[in-house]
């Protein structure tokens, strides 16, 4: 008799219908796990539908069967917004909240009052409201209201159901609160999966010294709780080990992957010869993840050698910080390129995989820091299985040993231009892309099956232990 299917639960602030890199993970552990016993009930976000990165199309992304409770996001600074709009007698308006784990919850200004004085007031109240939030009150992240929910949520289902295992996947940080809870108060195994570090990330460099250290204080109280702790990297998690020595848990690396069912029947529909030479990237440019070398390499190609340069297309796909688009304008106006770049925003996620498989290179932008050597963006493992040719800017690490190591593409340094301009000019001399010839034996290790029956394994050993 086939024994009964075990039940996870998984806490995951990411997840469809909204379009980040980080959802696609946890979807298919989801779907994957599936097939090794294990059944899923997923406690994520209720989004509101007007979020700019909510995509109804991933819905279909979710395995048929799958239990999926949501909740809706709590947003402190409009609920402050509109109690003052209501003592000063004004229509409230409430504004959809902007999900994701690395902002602040977004909300509309205060309508401008009629006359100058008012409006100043109001806005610059705003923007104090906004500011105290962001820096001492979204501790770690402003999912914080939101997880004090998911963990009464999640407090019921464990009453009513048989829970094996508890899976919460970071970012948002503040969703660890419901392992460490449930883990304190039931003692259900948790297993908790850092998709990025919360201490020590590049993207959370803006945070002063102070939070630093509270947050520290606060990730390893949390984690003396966990059983497992997993990281999508050898480097990260050396860097979490040497971060929290004490800790009891066991230590585990679950890379990223790529799914090659996903293009199965995406085919190429640009014509191999219509004489451009098109480079692609699906993401978004913000903080640390920037990409300037790119353009100033072409820039000065095209003042020594315009003719290489003309038939030249780059295409940015998603959305571009505007302190960092301000840069990419100035760069293009000095170098008179702007004809060949597209800033076309943010599109849908099928839009941006048919760019992808019609591209002649695909553009891997990844994020510079302290710690980005043990960075593996989601988007390679993209790129991989849209099976074109790469032109990586990321730093010496990981990342660059996967791209020469399965021979999928060039790199160069995030920041040396010198370098980008000699390894672009190279590319454009060729006559078209290079046929790809990756290590396919390499690349089997992140094949999204194969990384999801290690992930059972590991879950199968934890609550074999816990029992």
């Amino acid at each position: 008799m086939k024994a009964p299917d075990k039940t996870l639960l998984v806490v995951a602030g990411e997840f469809p219908p909204l379009k980040t890199i980080g959802r696609i993970r946890t979807v298919k552990f989801v779907e994957h796990l599936r097939q090794h016993g294990w059944h899923s009930i997923v406690l994520t976000l209720e989004p509101s539908g007007s979020e700019p990165n909510y995509d109804p199309s991933l819905l279909g992304e979710i395995a048929t069967g799958t239990e999926v409770v949501r909740l809706p996001m709590v947003d402190l600074e409009e609920r402050i917004a509109l109690t003052v709009k209501r003592l000063l007698g004004r229509p409230a308006q409430p504004g959809a909240v902007a999900s994701g784990a690395a902002s602040s919850a977004a909300v509309p200004r205060a309508p401008a009052a009629s006359g100058a004085t008012s409006k100043g007031w109001l806005d610059r109240a705003h923007d104090l409201t906004r500011h105290l939030l962001k820096h001492y009150v979204y501790l770690p992240d402003n999912y914080r209201a939101w997880a004090h929910a998911a963990l009464r949520e999640a407090q019921r289902i464990v009453a009513s159901r048989r829970i094996d295992a508890v899976y919460t996947t970071l970012p948002p940080f503040s969703s660890a609160w419901v392992g460490y809870h449930l883990r304190g108060e039931r003692r259900i195994p948790w297993l908790v999966d850092y998709r990025d570090l919360w201490y020590g990330d590049v993207l959370r460099e803006w945070l002063p010294q102070w939070r630093q250290k509270l947050e520290l204080r606060m990730e390893r109280r949390l984690l003396r709780r966990a059983d497992v702790i997993v990281t999508v990297s050898e480097p990260k998690t050396a860097y979490m080990r040497k971060l929290h020595p004490t800790l009891g848990a066991r230590w585990e690396t679950l890379t990223n992957g790529y799914d090659t069912d996903l293009y199965a029947g995406r085919q190429r529909t640009r014509p191999a010869d219509d004489g451009r030479i098109e480079f692609v990237f699906t993401g978004r440019l913000f903080k640390n993840r920037r990409g300037y070398p790119f353009a100033e390499a072409l820039g000065r190609i095209a003042r020594r050698v315009p003719d290489l340069v003309a038939p030249v297309r780059v295409r940015i796909l998603g959305d571009v910080a505007p302190e960092i688009r301000a840069r990419y304008d100035e760069i293009l106006r000095q170098y008179g390129i702007a004809h060949h770049f597209e800033f076309p925003g943010d599109v849908s996620y099928h839009a941006a995989m048919d760019a992808q498989v019609n591209c002649d290179y695909l553009l891997l932008i990844v994020d510079t820091g302290e710690t980005s050597d043990g960075v593996i963006p989601g988007k390679l493992f993209e790129y991989v299985a849209a099976q074109r040719p790469i032109f990586a800017l990321c730093d010496r690490g990981v990342t660059q040993d996967i791209i020469e190591r399965a021979r999928i593409g060039v790199v160069v340094p995030a920041e040396d231009v010198d370098a980008c301009e000699r390894a672009l000019e190279d590319v454009l001399r060729r006559a078209a892309a290079p046929a790809m010839e990756p290590d396919r034996q390499y690349l089997e290790q992140f094949d999204r099956r194969v990384i999801s029956a290690r992930f059972a394994g590991l879950l199968n050993e934890l609550v074999g232990k816990a029992g």
